[in-house]
């Protein structure tokens, strides 16, 4: 049995990692500000991946910005997943929509009423599943730099499975940090920098999963692969 990190120590160990490296995040800061021009975005899913990987690896610093080729290929890579993921959700996220649209159309309000009630808690399950699942799909993608492993269901379900109550605790470990982080972002001008934490924290605590999963268990990870 797979003896997990508590709670507390969790949380901490990941917000200490956030702040380890302080040049490192104001630059991260600074990329996920172009981010949201679309420029930085790569750099920054590939910034987050390297992150990944040296923890896996056992480095608990957060990583300098050099080898921006690496970072930026990685981060296209990622973007990949995510669209994958993205395109699923969507066609997964039109079947409830269609009663819905059903009934508007023929004036059954009642009915369209429930319909989008459904609809909507149909949505909440799919992003909680999907955000579940999507964590895990990037913990595989860091360590085998492969789009397919990554995306195989087979191997998701064998990575959360080996050691479930450890994946819960990170998945409300990472919720914790949304929350906390969200507490900085008072003042708007600290935003970019706060997720850049809040992401940073995250992504120590799922490569902290990975880590103690294969460490700890018979599980020895994905085959690396295209």
């Amino acid at each position: 049995m797979v003896k997990n990190d508590d709670f507390l120590e969790t949380v901490v160990s990941s917000i200490r990692y956030a702040f380890s490296n302080m040049g490192s995040l104001l630059i991260g800061g600074i990329v996920l500000t172009l981010s949201l021009l679309i420029i930085g975005l790569p750099f920054f899913l590939g910034y987050m991946t390297r992150c990944i990987r040296e923890i896996i690896r056992g480095n608990g610093v957060l990583p300098d910005w050099d080898g921006i080729g690496d970072i930026f290929v990685n981060g296209i890579r990622m973007t990949i997943i995510f669209l994958i993921y993205a395109a699923i959700y969507g066609l997964l996220a039109m079947v409830p929509a269609i009663p819905v649209l059903a009934f508007q159309y023929l004036g059954i309000g009642y009915l369209a009423w429930i319909s989008t009630a459904i609809m909507i808690l149909t949505l909440v399950i799919l992003s909680s599943v999907f955000g579940v699942v999507f964590f895990a799909s990037w913990v595989i993608f860091a360590n085998t730099g492969s789009i397919k492993v990554a995306v195989a269901p087979h191997e998701i379900v064998a990575l959360i499975s080996k050691n479930p109550l450890g994946y819960l605790i990170a998945i409300i470990a990472s919720a914790s940090m949304v929350v906390l982080g969200g507490l900085s972002m008072a003042l708007f001008v600290t935003i970019p920098w706060a997720v850049f934490i809040i992401c940073s924290a995250i992504s120590y605590i799922f490569a902290k999963y990975y880590q103690n999963t294969m460490n700890r268990t018979e599980y020895n990870g994905p085959q690396t692969g295209l």
